[in-house]
């Protein structure tokens, strides 16, 4: 089993969130930092079933990003249901 924690307290713009996502996670160099190349990457090879992905600090983030941070969220959740992987939210 594979336990990633992500924290939003330290996701305070799109380019520090992206940062802390591609190194937690192990994401190649050539990752495009957006929301499409995100879910590209988390339906690709570098999560898979045995994966739990813990995000943190949910309402820091959502502060910082605003609606940003929900859609950043949304394409977490929406990955882990194509993959299978275990997404879970805490504030």
């Amino acid at each position: 089993m594979n336990i990633i924690i992500l924290d939003g307290s330290v996701m305070t713009s799109r380019e520090r969130a992206y940062k802390h996502i591609a190194r937690e996670l192990r994401f190649p160099e050539y990752f495009g930092k957006n929301l499409d190349a995100l879910y590209d990457l988390l339906t690709d090879l570098y999560v898979n079933e045995d994966t739990i992905v813990i995000l943190m600090n949910c309402r820091k983030l959502k502060k910082s990003l605003g609606e940003y941070g929900d859609k950043l969220i949304d394409v977490f959740a929406n990955a882990s249901e194509e993959k299978g992987f275990i997404f879970i939210v805490k504030e």
